[in-house]
């Protein structure tokens, strides 16, 4: 069945992950623990993330789980804090959490949208996250669904999130291509049944993280229309 629509993950799929993730976590957690450095970095550790390389590992809670999964971890070692603060606060530093794409969205997304393709954004991050980012760099405009983990479709590795974006747009998930860094994401397009599972490495993972998920793995995802062409 011929690829219609084309459901994007954000993190490290459309915006670098460290670039953005590394400076919000490290705000978020500092904040959390009044300053307290060490704490902060236990913390950190424990989600997946390393203050000392500021760097992600693959397959974590922290990059693979959803946002209210990750506060929840947090919210362990941090009982003082209610898991709606510990999400007020989280929420309130994506507001100033830079974005950093992972190419031109003002030249890649208009030749998707040329030829044809629906487009999505599918997210564990919070709504709000995603339609700030992308509100930041004016790329609201080529996309004609955007959920997170809050938006009621479920967080992946589940296939809730690809449903909503077949049903938004009357669509089989044979006719959508699911694509990702992260194995969360691949796992829901093949929960889903979609017509074809990407993968790309402009996220944590390696190829060798992903492969197993993937039907094909691409550096980014400007080869992606390329690879549709051929299909």
């Amino acid at each position: 069945m011929k690829i219609k629509a084309i459901l994007f993950d954000k993190d490290g799929t459309l915006f670098h992950y460290a670039a953005t993730w590394g400076v919000w976590t490290r705000g978020v957690l500092l904040e959390l623990t009044n300053g307290n450095e060490e704490q902060a970095r236990r913390i950190g550790l424990r989600s997946g993330y390393n203050w000392s390389s500021d760097s992600f590992v693959a397959g974590s809670p922290i990059v693979n789980g959803a946002a209210d999964e990750v506060n929840r971890i947090w919210s362990e070692e941090l009982p003082e804090f209610s898991i709606e603060q510990i999400d007020a606060v989280c929420i309130r530093h994506l507001e100033t959490a830079p974005a950093a794409p992972v190419c031109d969205f003002h030249t890649v997304f208009p030749g998707f949208r040329g030829l044809g393709y629906k487009l999505g954004v599918a997210t564990n991050d919070f709504e709000i996250g995603a339609t700030s980012q992308l509100g930041e760099h004016d790329a609201t405009q080529y996309f004609d669904f955007v959920c997170g983990c809050d938006s009621g479709f479920g967080a992946k590795p589940g296939p809730g999130m690809i449903y909503g974006f077949c049903e938004h747009l009357g669509l089989s998930p044979k006719e959508v291509a699911m694509v990702g860094d992260s194995t969360h994401d691949l796992f829901a397009g093949q929960a889903a049944g979609v017509g074809l599972c990407v993968g790309v490495l402009t996220g944590p993972a390696d190829a060798s993280d992903i492969a197993h998920a993937a039907d094909i793995i691409l550096p980014d995802i400007t080869g992606l229309a390329d690879h549709l062409s051929t299909l």
